[in-house]
């Protein structure tokens, strides 16, 4: 278990270039299992979960390398062997296995993902299958898929309104290119990462029409070509680094991503008084003076405000003047950060829906003037993002116990905040006297 040391108080100043999305590659990459051949993906950040999904590539017999942002991939002996075990439990995006190779062979036989802590079921990837007439059962953490006919069949597929599932609209997309006959999704995700999953899909020789809108049609082919791609820049990478900024009153520009991507989450910063200057592909936090004012937002479906930003919003909010609402749809798990963040000082009140699915969360955010150094923990990879945030901006020094999961979607983050002037390493726990080292609190 890694912990990530963080000395408080630093203003970040500078200019970072966004790398690839870590979620895009996720979806993106699955597409070579698709068509027998070799390829070449640029762009490819180099994260945890990339180097997972890329390790159950090479169990499928496929030859995978990771350098310097590209990826490149032999899919010609691509085998269908059961994938039931540990790897496949460590990351969401492992449920695409299911739909590719279930496309491809007409079963497949794999454990059920894991990844963040999050109340995300595979209830709806399953029912999917059933409709394109596969049979589906799961049996303890194993899901097991067969269609009885050799081929998915077309349908029209109906995903739930309230969160357009990215996870259940690209599993669709990958199992459908390759179905008989055609397949409708409505509610469908139109989030970037989906959009640049189908737009390489009809590279390769797929009949999709509708990618970036509610309802999308995939006409199946019998077979596709490999063509190399690229991945899309992270926007929640670059929304990250715009919340360290803001929370640090400092000035950040981040470069290579439409703001178009990131709307309702700058008009939220602007809000809350952040001076933004906003460009084609870069975006500004201008240097900031005293404290946020409150605000209150709900988390939606792209183009809506991005669940996976909320926690950094809580991290800059922590110091408002005032009070703020944060109203989440998408998670009901997605506010665990908060008890770690009123450990160092913040005050947050929590409360959960009293139904079957625990929507809508809610966080009262009572700003606070100045927060402390503490220890605290990670439960999840954005959590672990918010942390880091409140602690660049807290005064002393904080200990971030499971560091690890940050790495999980933050390509080099270390390096990247320690050139925009910030006081952090990464460091191994036992090396950590909790509660004396730099006189961290532990919230007792």
């Amino acid at each position: 278990m890694a912990v990530m040391r963080v000395a408080g108080g630093q203003v970040l100043r500078g200019c970072l270039e966004i790398g690839g999305s870590k979620n895009g590659a996720l979806a993106l990459l699955p597409v070579a299992l698709l068509a027998p051949g070799t390829y070449t993906f640029d762009g490819v950040p180099d994260v945890t979960d990339i180097h997972i999904l890329l390790d159950l590539f090479r169990r499928l017999e496929v030859k995978a390398q990771l350098a310097s942002g590209t990826v490149q991939l032999d899919t010609t002996q691509l085998v269908n062997k059961p994938l039931p075990d540990g790897k496949v439990s460590r990351i969401r995006a492992s449920i695409y296995l299911a739909g590719v190779l279930l496309a491809r062979f007409g079963e497949v036989t794999i454990g059920l993902p894991g990844g963040c802590p999050l109340s995300r079921k595979v209830d709806f990837h399953m029912a999917a299958f059933e409709k394109m007439g596969a049979q589906v059962q799961c049996e303890g953490e194993i899901l097991r898929a067969f269609c009885p006919s050799g081929r998915l069949q077309g349908t029209v597929l109906e995903l739930d309104p309230r969160w357009r599932s990215v996870g259940t609209t690209v599993n669709i997309l990958l199992a459908a290119s390759l179905a008989e006959g055609t397949t409708i999704i409505r509610n469908a995700a139109m989030d970037p990462e989906v959009v640049a999953c189908a737009q390489h899909l009809k590279a390769m020789g797929a009949r999709i029409t509708g990618e970036g809108t509610t309802t999308v049609a995939i006409e199946g082919v019998r077979n596709l070509r490999p063509i190399d791609g690229r991945v899309i820049p992270d926007r929640l990478v670059a929304g990250s680094y715009l919340a360290m900024a803001a929370a640090t009153n400092g000035s950040i520009t981040v470069t290579g991503v439409p703001p178009d991507w990131l709307s309702p989450f700058l008009s939220k910063l602007q809000e809350a008084g952040v001076r933004l200057k906003v460009g084609s592909y870069d975006i500004t936090v201008e240097e900031g003076k005293g404290r946020p004012k409150p605000v209150a937002l709900m988390t939606e479906p792209f183009p809506g405000f991005p669940t996976d930003l909320q926690p950094l919003m809580s991290a800059v909010l922590s110091r408002c003047d005032g009070i703020s609402l944060i109203v989440e749809t998408i998670h009901r798990d997605r506010l665990l950060y908060a008890e770690e963040l009123n450990k160092m000082g913040a005050r947050i009140l929590t409360e959960t829906a009293a139904n079957p699915n625990g929507l809508p969360s809610i966080a009262w955010i009572s700003g606070v003037p100045a927060l402390r150094g503490a220890v605290v923990e990670a439960t999840d990879l954005r959590a672990g993002a918010a942390l880091l945030t409140a602690a660049l901006a807290a005064e002393g020094e904080t200990w971030i116990r499971n560091g690890e999961k940050i790495l999980r979607g933050y390509e080099k983050i270390v390096d990247a905040l320690k050139s925009l002037g910030a006081n952090l390493e990464m460091t191994e726990e036992d090396q950590v006297v909790y509660g004396v080292a730099a006189g961290a609190q532990t919230g007792d």
